[in-house]
């Protein structure tokens, strides 16, 4: 009689404990029996590809400058990325030039380890270097010959108003902070001073500055033409989006799970029950279509939240695409096989 009280018992409080999850073990069950479409059963990821008339370019970095585009066939991609070996951080800094058909036809790289001071900018056709106050015309002509950016004044900040009247023949471009080399006061060494780096006619110089305020807006002297930037599905773009969602595995906090109250207005939505699973897209490129997939996050009152959403590129003679990583740091240029 005692064993079977103790068995009842274990029963009743065995439904006690599991009741409140029911739902979550029954759609965790559910899922098992989806099948992904035989259409999509081969599909890789894009930095896996594979396919006989196309290939994939794989770029990482930790920073991607915007996409500009130099002429009507050749797209500059610019980034940095950091590289850690022996406990010593390296820094490289790069630029890719593709060409009609999304192959790197010229480069340039610096490396360097983070303890030098350089900071790296794309502006129009030159490369600038703000901490060591040069730049190139590597873009433009391909010379990586470094020059210096003068100073207009090497002991005088600059007035705002003298700042606007320089501006009305300059352009400006960019903006550093200094602390260490150069001081605003002696009575303050802590307080630091701005750099603003101009250019026009040919020159360029940069200037020093207590003026906190940036100088008002402009139209760019330089031209700047950045690459067209399209949001894939989003637009309405018929030649690349998201065809299907599998649902993988549903992630469900135990209402015994007390810690998750902690976890609630994190702000990333993660303490949100939600299924982890599995977008599919398509690409329509010129010979064929291609398929890739990647993972993904579904909610029930929000709509499927990607990892990785992409900004879409298209050459002009629709050669090929390149899809920038918005969330992730990596951009892929999906080619013709040569």
């Amino acid at each position: 009689m005692k064993i079977k009280k103790v068995i009842i018992g274990v029963v009743i409080l065995s439904c006690i404990v599991i009741f409140p999850d029911t739902g979550k073990y029954y759609k965790r069950l559910a899922v098992k029996f989806q099948r992904v479409p035989e259409v999509y059963r081969t599909c890789r990821t894009l930095d896996s590809l594979k396919d006989d008339d196309y290939d994939v370019l794989e770029i990482q970095a930790q920073y991607f400058e915007p996409i500009l585009q130099i002429n009507d066939s050749t797209l500059l991609i610019a980034g940095s990325r950091d590289k850690e070996n022996d406990e010593k951080i390296t820094i490289e800094d790069f630029w890719y030039k593709l060409d009609q058909n999304g192959y790197v036809v010229d480069s340039l790289t610096y490396i360097y380890p983070n303890t030098i001071p350089h900071n790296y900018k794309t502006v129009d056709r030159y490369i600038i270097d703000t901490e060591s106050d040069s730049y190139n015309n590597w873009i433009a002509k391909g010379d990586t010959t470094n020059y210096l950016i003068n100073n207009l004044d090497r002991d005088r900040r600059f007035s705002k108003k003298e700042i606007e009247k320089l501006l009305s023949t300059k352009e400006y471009v960019a903006k550093e902070y200094v602390t260490e080399e150069i001081q605003a006061s002696p009575s303050d060494p802590e307080k630091g001073v701005y750099k603003l780096f101009l250019y026009g006619h040919g020159q360029w110089n940069y200037l020093l500055t207590d003026d906190y305020d940036d100088p008002q807006s402009r139209d760019s002297k330089l031209e700047i033409t950045y690459a067209g930037e399209l949001t894939d599905e989003n637009e309405g773009l018929d030649f690349i989006r998201r065809e299907y969602i599998h649902k993988d595995n549903w992630i469900q906090y135990s209402f015994w799970d007390f810690g998750r109250y902690l976890r609630w207005g994190a702000g990333n939505q993660s303490h949100i029950d939600h299924w982890e699973g599995t977008s599919y897209f398509k690409i329509v490129m010129p010979h064929k279509t291609l398929y890739f997939k990647q993972p993904n996050k579904i909610y029930e009152e929000l709509k499927a939240r990607e990892l990785n959403n992409y900004k879409v590129y298209r050459s002009k003679d629709k050669k090929y695409l390149l899809l920038r990583g918005i969330d992730q740091g990596t951009c892929y240029v999906i080619r013709p096989k040569k």
